[in-house]
């Protein structure tokens, strides 16, 4: 019978994770607590359900975040802050220091 032969193993540091993959829970329950404000059930976010929501996020003035945050994120410029334009109103949010309570 043969001796096993000895593997040596080299251990790799941690690869450190990207400032996108560090965000990304702090971004998915800033988008539940956005998608918990759609009071009608629409898919989409008015001025009103915007301020209700940055307001319970701890706007200062929640009705010009809510302004602000529509002319950042509204790209087809409708009034409302629709599904494809959730990650925009997201990350706008991040940006600005919002967090989950």
């Amino acid at each position: 019978m043969e001796p096993l032969a000895m593997t040596t193993m080299t251990l790799y540091p941690r690869p450190q994770l990207t400032s996108v993959e560090m965000m990304a829970p702090k971004e998915e329950q800033l988008k539940l607590v956005f998608k918990n404000f759609d009071k009608n059930r629409d898919r989409k976010l008015c001025r009103e359900e915007l301020k209700e929501a940055f307001k319970y996020l701890g706007a200062y003035i929640p009705e010009w975040r809510a302004w602000w945050s529509l002319h950042h994120a509204d790209a087809n410029d409708d009034g409302f802050i629709d599904e494809d334009e959730m990650n925009k109103l997201v990350k706008y949010a991040v940006k600005f220091g919002y967090t989950v309570k």
